[in-house]
């Protein structure tokens, strides 16, 4: 990956804006840093907190990566710097610990210097959450700005995003994803291309796949979909071969891998397999199937058995296979 505080090449554009309202002390109180997982917002909230504080700036206010105030932020001990995230072995972000970040952004810095904060993800807060930091971002404290990142901002009350400032990153081009994953020298060009295919274009996934070697185990799942198409397995066997500790994981991966489906014949790198089905399926039905496979997502996230839920998504997948068969 890059740097810890470089930003990535395909940000500079909405870089220069954020710069600029730096220069111009009008950088917005809340942030709603929005985009599909690997587009690389994470970087680019680390990057602006940093520049608010670095003390040797770089060109168009980029953080140096070396100062005092930037090696704080990398640590996440800056004394202005709050994380918030989910706990572990908890479903969202709870009231208390949003309490306590709005306290703290309502405190004096003791050097007068802004105070941030990053909400990530942001759609984990709950409602009684939303209503706390609404109050913040409604009453902001002096040179205080809360970054909230999310890949699903419509999970957002609208009245969260209206008050937002909103940065939408997008999936950048795909021969600069290709050139930045090359320079990162984590695969020869051929897999690159394999793994930003999986990552349908995210650039910051793709490595992710490439360093961790879940492409290959993508490449099972995509196998096995394609076997129960053809009738060469069945849902339970395949169920019991995704595993409930990747059901997760597996259910994130279908949901990409159905968008891919309803979007046949823009696949990138042309998947010949997947156009081939996509045009036998109804697409009503693959429709109300991608829902279906969302809410089982939220299913697992409330504890739901895991097999089960694997076993129900790939019995309801055989059978719009079988009803594409017959229309």
């Amino acid at each position: 990956m890059s740097e810890p505080l470089q930003l990535l090449p395909w940000q500079a554009p909405m870089w220069r804006l954020a710069a600029q309202a730096i220069e111009q002390d009008r950088l917005g109180h809340a942030l709603l840093l929005s985009g599909l997982r690997g587009t690389g917002k994470r970087v680019f909230a680390r990057v602006l907190a940093a520049a608010l504080w670095c003390k040797t700036p770089l060109a168009e206010r980029l953080p140096c990566g070396r100062c005092d105030d930037c090696r704080q932020v990398l640590s996440e001990a800056h004394p202005g710097y709050t994380a918030l995230r989910v706990e572990e072995d908890k479903r969202d972000i709870s009231i208390e610990a949003v309490r306590i970040l709005c306290e703290r952004m309502g405190m004096t810095s003791h050097d007068g210097r802004s105070k941030v904060a990053i909400v990530d993800p942001a759609d984990s807060l709950n409602r009684n959450g939303v209503n706390a930091l609404l109050k913040t971002i409604e009453e902001p404290p002096p040179r205080s700005h809360l970054l909230l990142v999310s890949e699903r901002p419509l999970a957002l009350p609208a009245t969260l995003r209206s008050r937002c400032q909103q940065m939408r990153f997008a999936i950048p081009a795909r021969a600069e994803a290709l050139n930045w994953l090359a320079q990162s020298g984590a695969a020869a060009p051929a897999e690159a291309a394999l793994a930003l295919d999986a990552a349908h274009g995210a650039p910051v996934l793709a490595l992710q796949l490439l360093q961790d070697k879940s492409l290959e185990l993508q490449q099972s799942w995509r196998a096995a979909l394609l076997d129960l198409a053809a009738g060469r397995t069945d849902p339970l066997k395949a169920a019991t071969t995704v595993g409930e500790a990747q059901a997760p994981a597996f259910l994130r991966w279908l949901y990409g891998w159905l968008l891919d489906l309803l979007r046949a014949g823009l696949v990138p790198g042309g998947a010949a397999d997947i156009e081939a089905l996509a045009r036998t399926l109804p697409r009503h039905a693959l429709d109300r199937y991608v829902s279906e496979v969302q809410e089982n997502l939220r299913r697992l996230e409330f504890n739901a058995k895991a097999q089960m839920v694997l076993e129900a998504v790939l019995i309801r997948w055989r059978a719009l296979v079988a009803l594409g068969q017959r229309s």
